[in-house]
């Protein structure tokens, strides 16, 4: 029944971004590539010379010109987990260790694609907060004209398929998210450094499931925020680190017990990532 019912709101939502595509392809005439992803990207513009001297200054601006083409970035996080209200101290969080990946890339006529993943391998504390956590998203991506003091805003909406089993106790809770999502990413380059913030805010539907018991739905509402500073150290590659959090809010399901407890818990990671970023 679970697989069903996501199975079902998958389709919804493609059926909806495919009539969204044919009733707006005029725009295609104007924006070549619009919505089509992979089909305008400057391959053959690229010199890929990753260790080129970085670019610090630029004839008559403070700032540097942001790039476009294709780009990578990967980031080793540090994070805290909330508890549920269920454990000890569920004020607290536990930590654990994960991964981040984002990749896409920006035309230079400002429209472009990001796809973003995070994977978490914990907390394992036994008996007081355990558990895994996934998530995978899609955003179209554009880019607004440079602002007067040298930063640039790229507005972004998408989709996010989430999901996080809480093994804290003998009966598994296991949350599947569907969720549409908004944001954008503000950012400025000065020098060998780059400044920047991101920011999402999401909403959807979440099934859940109390190990073989039952299944069961909620709304989840909630957003994604993080802070950071790159070091450009080649024209193309920065490493950078950054301060993340990701807050779901009243809809999670962590409550083993059926008749007693809330069904409708939140969930927050927050923490550090550190990693590197290929020519964005």
């Amino acid at each position: 029944m679970l697989m069903k019912r996501i199975s079902l709101c998958a389709l919804i939502v493609t059926i909806n971004l495919m009539a969204v595509s044919v009733s707006h392809g005029q725009l295609n005439t104007q924006y070549p590539g619009f919505y089509q992803p992979l089909t305008d990207i400057p391959f053959e513009d690229y010199d890929y010379q990753w260790f080129a001297p970085p670019i610090t200054e630029q004839y008559g601006s403070d700032t540097i010109d942001a790039n476009t083409g294709l780009f990578l970035e990967y980031h080793r996080l540090s994070m805290s987990v909330g508890r549920g209200e269920a454990a000890d101290g569920s004020y607290k969080g536990d930590s654990t260790h994960g991964t981040r990946i984002d990749t896409g890339y920006m035309t230079e006529e400002g429209h472009g694609w990001l796809f973003s993943g995070w994977k978490l391998d914990g907390p394992a504390n036994d008996d007081i907060n355990r558990g895994n956590f996934n998530s995978l998203e899609l955003n179209k991506t554009w880019r607004l004209d440079q602002f007067h003091k040298g930063s640039y805003f790229e507005p972004m909406v998408g989709l996010r398929y989430a999901q996080f089993s809480d093994k804290t106790f003998a009966t598994p809770m296991n949350n599947n998210m569907i969720l549409g999502q908004v944001g954008g990413r503000l950012f400025s380059r000065r020098g060998h450094w780059m400044l920047y913030s991101d920011v999402r805010a999401f909403a959807g539907n979440n099934w859940v499931g109390r190990g073989d018991i039952e299944t069961y739905e909620n709304s989840v509402i909630g957003g994604e925020f993080s802070l950071g500073a790159g070091y450009y150290f080649t024209r193309e590659i920065s490493l950078d680190v950054s301060w993340d959090t990701m807050y779901f809010g009243n809809g999670i399901g962590r409550n083993p017990l059926v008749n007693s407890g809330s069904q409708q818990e939140s969930l927050v990671f927050t923490g550090v990532a550190v990693g590197f970023t290929l020519h964005r």
